[in-house]
């Protein structure tokens, strides 16, 4: 399990040490630290992906004023998906 805090202290902790063997194992429990499990289950996607055409579409239509939660309501998708694609994070497939 992954958890970023503890291990940038440990590294921290190594940074200090002249000890190599403590150092060694510092950075081999720091790494452990840092994978990231993935979850046993997931949903399947419910909502279709924008497509090219729909993220065109979202940033007329914010560019003409409406909200992002009409936005997305006009489209059957999710405000964050709208958002990512008027800041330029979703370019559609």
């Amino acid at each position: 399990m992954s958890n970023i805090p503890l291990a940038r202290g440990i590294l921290r902790k190594a940074l200090d040490s002249d000890d190599l063997k403590f150092v060694h194992q510092a950075i081999k429990r720091a790494l452990g630290l840092l994978t990231r499990e993935q979850p046993e289950f997931r949903t399947r996607r419910k909502l279709p992906p924008l497509t090219r055409e729909h993220v065109q579409l979202c940033r007329r239509l914010r560019h003409q004023g409406l909200p992002l939660n009409e936005i997305a309501r006009k489209l059957g998708t999710n405000i964050g998906r709208v958002s990512e694609a008027i800041n330029g994070k979703r370019n559609g497939i």
